[in-house]
């Protein structure tokens, strides 16, 4: 399902990244949105209140966990989205990841989960977890509104005043990835409210 002909964008700008477009066709895209899975089997993190180290809320589903031993099959997931965390977890996926952005990730902790937020709902400001090696999200709406909010940002640092260097929309089919570092800052954006909108996306995570 993943076109692993892509080639991605190195952006150095404020910090490196990589970005790339077409991963899934649209076809791919009406099949993933007519099947999403079941909103029950989420779990809903809201932690925009309190002492915490980040702020965030969000709707998370782990699909495959090689520490924990989460599988695919222990979860029921419609046939598109079954191929896709297939396409995920093969060995040619992960020559493609090395081959685009240099990072061996092969025997790493391994970590797919797929992501639902609603109206309103956000990733604050952070440089993420330091002792991932590297971070793959990819968009799995088949429409998004240019308005919808849920922009990936990245930003120079922590100093809200200047706003992000650069945006990025959700739209479907384009992928986002990037290794942790000191000065590697970014958030989500908050998703448009009251307009009942699902931003969805597909990620996998690879641990020291």
């Amino acid at each position: 399902m993943i076109n692993l002909a892509v080639r991605l964008e190195t952006w150095d700008h404020p910090f490196r990244h990589f970005r790339g477009a077409g991963l899934l066709s649209a076809r791919h895209l009406a099949d993933l949105g007519a099947t999403a899975p079941d909103e029950g089997l989420f779990r809903r993190i809201d932690t925009s209140t309190g002492e915490v180290r980040r702020r965030y809320r969000s709707s998370v589903l782990p699909v495959s966990d090689n520490r924990t031993g989460i599988t695919p099959d222990e979860i029921p997931l419609a046939a598109p989205w079954r191929e896709l965390v297939t396409d995920l977890l093969s060995d040619e996926f992960t020559g493609w990841l090395r081959r685009e952005t240099g990072v061996d990730t092969t025997g790493l902790h391994r970590r797919a989960e797929i992501y639902h937020h609603y109206d309103g709902d956000f990733e604050d400001l952070s440089v993420g977890k330091q002792h991932k090696r590297l971070s793959f999200a990819l968009h799995t709406n088949e429409h998004w509104p240019a308005d919808g909010g849920g922009e990936q940002e990245c930003w120079s640092g922590p100093d809200r005043s200047a706003g992000p260097v650069s945006t990025m929309l959700p739209t479907g089919g384009t992928a986002w990835l990037y290794s942790p570092s000191p000065s590697s800052w970014h958030q989500m954006a908050p998703v448009s409210a009251g307009r009942g909108l699902v931003r969805r996306w597909v990620t996998m995570a690879f641990f020291e």
